[in-house]
């Protein structure tokens, strides 16, 4: 979890609530670490296609960012169909890909 203005803009009070508790832990990273995996595939050279990029420490919960575990379900065809189709309903924009 990385301590953004996220939650305190659009989450529920119960979420707020725990997000608040959260931020006293060493569970809750800063916004400018939280934001190094997505750079690190922004920028970097040599990085596998396929591949999760995240917290490689412990249980992959912190630590530095590095290559992750995907479990088996993220290369399931019908899976990732499932989840294309329902992340277009919610968002209601479609994207028409070849």
């Amino acid at each position: 979890m990385s301590a953004t203005s996220l939650i305190e803009t659009s989450g529920s009070m119960i979420t707020k609530i725990i997000y608040r508790i959260m931020m006293k832990t060493p569970l809750v990273q800063s916004a400018e670490k939280g934001a190094c995996p997505q750079l690190m595939c922004a920028t970097e050279n040599g990085l596998e296609q396929r591949a999760f990029y995240g917290p490689a420490g412990r249980m992959e919960s912190g630590g530095p960012v590095g290559e992750g575990v995907l479990e088996p379900y993220a290369f399931d065809k019908a899976v990732m169909s499932k989840l294309w189709e329902f992340s277009e309903t919610e968002s209601g924009f479609e994207w028409n890909i070849g």
